[in-house]
């Protein structure tokens, strides 16, 4: 009996392993019904998936809970990954309406690599559980790793400065774009306030650039200022984040690699040399995440530490107030974190104090951005920034289907962006040649309102083209085939203000020569959005599979942050939009760690 149990599990191992090979071996952009020549290395992957396949069936058992989760997850993440190589391919989805062959073809890969991932989501599962047991009792290790104390925030971030020295040398002053200097420009009075950025961040980053250039004689001192107090807020912050493992009890090599994480991989010292509103907003996200997290899984020691309730209404009023996402990160964090946080503060000063980090800061930074738009002479917003998706979608109908647009319809478009240049403008990858550079001016409420009727009427004639127009524009954040790194900003792009050596530039180019090894497989895994978002969608169904609870807010902040991506203006060149999940994944994945270890999430203080 168990050799022949011993076969069937090879045999099924087999037939699994031949249909996610056949998904590789397969062009869904060929008509015709066949797969690509077979090569000595298709074959040795073969094996090996049959080797893994076999491995995990024996090894990574699954209770009916865990496949209620896994199933779907695996399944969707196929779907992710067909969608990436067809767009990258052809930016479109023509295997939907090519034929039969195209089609079963399509749905061949989708079904090997959702076989594929189930059993690596299985793995996964096993090897999360398995982590567990990286929570220390007795090891070895430095003193500041053993136990939390100033000296662990201290020396973490003295450990990560001096990993981002190359970057603040090669860098100098700081690395920017042209709405770095369209935000000073606003300050000094060269052009109009505008709202298209948080005027809380044009004032904060701004104004630190004037108090350098007044201080110090010079807009390289300004720039720098800006980026030093960046640089000293996020190393203080992950230090803090380090502080926090250590007190969750993990060994010390889990925070030397969380350290190796922060300072080695580029995406980290690259943000903390931009003059962005990015950088400020994820720290302050970070360190949020972290309270928030303290709050839950240690509230003893987070009662206790008086500044910990102050800091932490800071860090929300600044991802309020940075970003005109932030609140409704906020929000996610209240709705889905607050009941546990106010059914544990049982008295009225308790409450209260949960008020004054948690609902305060959201109803004050939202007053404050408010407020600041409603200056006298402030420029509003481009209303079009939450039409990018639709517009996108109309540009692609236009287009494709020209003959098929009324004259009643074209009107209506043209009186929100320019209806004759929209075939030409579209460009897959990103709406702002539409959205932006094709928009009327005097566009009224009225107007958006009847385009959204066209723009509905018409994605319901062809739900294809629209669904093709939104997977070119985001695809890349679900699917780790895209690579987009964050280095797409110069010292001295595109301004009249900063000054460098020309011994910078060359240095410069070296280091992003440096930078690009990080993209090679397995490094680049850390500069990976789609992985990351894949990460955080595995954990959540793990989470869920061992009953772990008191993470739904922490999670729901990065869940929103990834659907804001994906309904955003563009992925390729914007990597920053998605920093949130890069920064704050090893935090919550410590945190679900020690809540699973911890029977839900009740701490055992």
């Amino acid at each position: 009996m168990k050799q022949t149990a011993t076969i069937r599990v090879w045999g099924l191992a087999a037939v699994l392993a031949w249909l996610s090979s056949l998904a590789f071996s397969l062009d869904i952009l060929d008509p015709v019904a066949r797969t690509k020549d077979q090569s000595v290395e298709a074959m040795a992957l073969t094996l090996l998936l049959v080797a893994f396949y076999r491995w995990t069936l024996e090894k990574a058992p699954v209770t009916g809970r865990d496949q209620r989760r896994l199933i779907p997850l695996a399944a969707l993440l196929g779907l992710f990954t067909l969608t990436g190589i067809s767009i990258q391919a052809s930016e479109d989805l023509s295997f939907l309406y090519s034929g039969f062959v195209r089609l079963a073809k399509a749905g061949a890969v989708w079904l090997g690599y959702s076989i594929l991932l189930y059993f690596g989501l299985r793995a996964l599962f096993l090897g999360l559980d398995r982590l567990i047991a990286a929570l220390r009792t007795e090891v070895k290790g430095p003193a500041w790793l053993r136990q939390a104390s100033g000296k662990t925030i201290l020396y973490s971030m003295a450990i990560l400065l001096v990993c981002w020295l190359p970057y603040f040398i090669c860098l100098f002053p700081g690395a920017s774009n042209t709405d770095t200097w369209w935000q000073l420009e606003q300050v000094i009075g060269v052009q109009p306030l505008h709202a298209g950025h948080p005027l809380a961040h044009t004032f904060l980053q701004s104004g630190l650039i004037l108090l350098g250039k007044t201080l110090l004689g010079g807009w390289n001192a300004g720039v720098f200022l800006v980026v030093l107090v960046q640089s000293l807020f996020l190393s203080a912050v992950m230090g803090y984040s380090v502080h926090f493992l250590v007190r969750l009890g993990f060994r010390p090599v889990a925070m030397g690699a969380l350290l190796a994480l922060y300072g080695l991989v580029p995406t980290f010292p690259r943000a903390a040399t931009i003059l962005m509103k990015d950088t400020f907003y994820t720290t302050a996200v970070l360190l949020f995440t972290v309270f928030l997290l303290e709050a839950i899984l240690l509230p003893e020691q987070f009662r206790r530490g008086r500044a910990k309730l102050w800091l932490a209404a800071l860090a929300a009023l600044l991802v309020c107030t940075m970003r005109y996402n932030g609140p409704a990160l906020l929000a996610g964090a209240l709705v889905f974190s607050g009941p546990l946080l106010w059914k544990a503060a049982k008295t009225g000063r308790a409450r209260a104090a949960l008020a004054v980090w948690l609902v305060l800061p959201l109803v004050l930074g939202m007053a404050l951005s408010s407020g600041l738009k409603a200056l006298p002479g402030v420029e509003q917003a481009n209303p079009n920034e939450t039409l990018s998706v639709p517009l996108q979608q109309t540009g692609r109908f236009v287009r494709d289907f020209p003959d098929e647009v009324t004259d009643e319809e074209r009107e209506i478009i043209d009186r929100v962006v320019e209806y004759d240049n929209l075939a030409e403008a579209y460009t897959s990858w990103v709406a702002d040649p539409i959205k932006t550079y094709s928009a009327r001016e005097g566009t009224t409420d009225a107007d958006r309102a009847a385009y959204r009727q066209v723009w509905m009427a018409q994605t319901l004639r062809h739900p294809v083209s629209a669904l093709e127009a939104f997977a070119n524009l985001c695809y890349g954040w679900v699917y780790p085939g895209a690579v987009n790194p964050c280095w797409y900003y110069s010292p001295v792009g595109d301004n009249d203000y900063v000054t460098r050596p020309a011994v910078l530039d060359t240095l410069e180019a070296a280091l992003e020569k440096v930078d690009f090894a990080f993209l090679l497989p397995v490094t680049g895994w850390f500069e990976n959005f789609g992985l990351t978002a894949w990460g955080l969608l595995a954990l959540g169904a793990w989470v869920s599979a061992r009953r772990v609870k008191g993470l739904g807010g922490a999670l729901a902040m990065q869940y929103l942050t990834l659907l804001m991506c994906l309904l955003g203006p563009v992925f390729f060149g914007h990597g920053r939009y998605g920093w949130p999940m890069t920064f704050c994944w090893p935090v919550l994945l410590a945190a679900a760690l020690f809540a699973a270890r911890t029977d839900g999430g009740k701490s055992r203080e």
